[in-house]
């Protein structure tokens, strides 16, 4: 499920709650480039070649992958 989706079903019940829980992960996802490989390989994607990370965001599970010259969401 994608961020916009996620923020429109919080925000049926509260918009700043989903305000502050859009804000966070995407400043927690700015903050990959620094160290990516800080996080966690992520053990539930299928057939995971290495670069595939994630971590939690309260019950939001983010997954990435790590390229060569980008990191991909």
């Amino acid at each position: 499920m994608a961020l916009k989706d996620h923020y429109d079903w919080i925000k049926s019940e509260s918009k700043s709650a989903a305000d502050n829980v859009r804000r966070e992960i995407i400043r927690s996802t700015k903050t990959l480039v620094l160290n990516p490989e800080k996080h966690q390989l992520d053990e539930y994607y299928p057939n995971n070649p290495g670069n595939i990370r994630r971590f939690f965001r309260w019950s939001y599970r983010i997954i990435f992958q790590v390229k060569m010259d980008q990191i991909v969401i």
